[in-house]
């Protein structure tokens, strides 16, 4: 069964690679389709084939996509408009192609009232997939826990968590139990017309978040609400562009609506290990600073 992993040099990307190549599958059926095909040098050399592809050229995703099994499409961090249309040109070379089963990458909470300003993209996708006349599955991510980890040590010195939030609380998931659980999906079968929902154990506030990364580091550290104007200003002095902010923003106002605070049970269902903890992730990946 030859599995191509789209995007694949990416954060998510490489971390699905890593756990399809752990899970002991033959990198002879593995196949990556990457726009920069240099940057998958490491997987080329444990032997699997490295294809160019581009989203925005649909040739180059029809030669890319023959002879796939299952093609798992990894989106990109465009806006709404340009992944539509990504999509469209994916879900077209995929048909050509004839691949067998496509799995789409989506993101929790993704529904007509959703407050998050990529919704209308998750939409269109899952309608899309659901009609395009091949088999597929349908993968809803929580919210990355990866990146709140990275920014904490830029953060801890003021000791303080600035998220534009008041009540809303995240259940969130970090990439590699992500990346365990698309694994499974790619390697073994029941997955025909499936949507899965992968979260963490638990839905955290700002302050229980906090508390883990204080606990985690030894140092104080505490949630503080902070405006949308104030978050934006944040954001600015780290160099995030002003469309980037906006959504930022729209992400957060979907947390106090409730929209990631979803709990699932479909990483262990899937995997039979369940996903790590908020308290538990920061643990390992921060440790005492």
């Amino acid at each position: 069964m030859n599995v191509n992993v789209v995007a694949a040099t990416g954060r998510l990307g490489t971390k699905v690679m890593q756990a399809l190549l752990e899970a002991g599958n033959n990198a002879g059926q593995l196949i990556v389709s990457v726009r920069s095909p240099e940057k998958a040098k490491e997987f080329f050399k444990q032997g699997v084939e490295v294809r160019y592809a581009d989203y925005n050229d649909p040739a180059s995703l029809t030669k890319a996509f023959r002879d796939s099994d299952v093609l798992l499409l990894i989106p990109t961090f465009e806006f709404v408009e340009p992944r539509i249309v990504q999509h469209f040109n994916a879900l077209q070379a995929a048909r050509k192609c004839r691949v067998g089963r496509v799995i789409d990458i989506g993101f929790a909470g993704a529904n007509p009232e959703s407050k998050f300003m990529m919704a209308p993209y998750y939409l269109y996708a899952e309608s899309k997939t659901r009609l395009c006349g091949l088999d597929w599955t349908i993968v809803r991510n929580g919210m990355y826990l990866d990146p709140v980890a990275d920014w904490v040590p830029d953060l801890l010195p003021g000791g303080r968590l600035p998220y534009p939030v008041d009540h809303g609380k995240i259940a969130y998931i970090s990439r590699d139990d992500i990346a365990g659980a698309l694994a499974a999906i790619c390697l073994t079968g029941g997955h025909s017309q499936k949507v899965y929902t992968l979260t963490g154990p638990k839905a955290v506030s700002m302050s229980e978040l906090a508390a883990a990364v204080a606990k985690a580091t030894g140092k104080p550290f505490v949630f503080r609400q902070v405006s949308e104007d104030e978050f934006a200003d944040i954001c600015r002095a780290d160099g995030t562009p002003e469309e980037v902010i906006e959504l930022f923003n729209s992400m957060y106002r979907a947390v106090d609506a409730g929209e990631f605070e979803t709990v699932t049970d479909h990483v262990r269902l899937l995997t039979g290990t369940p996903p790590q903890s908020v308290e538990d992730y920061m643990a390992a990946k921060l440790g005492p600073l």
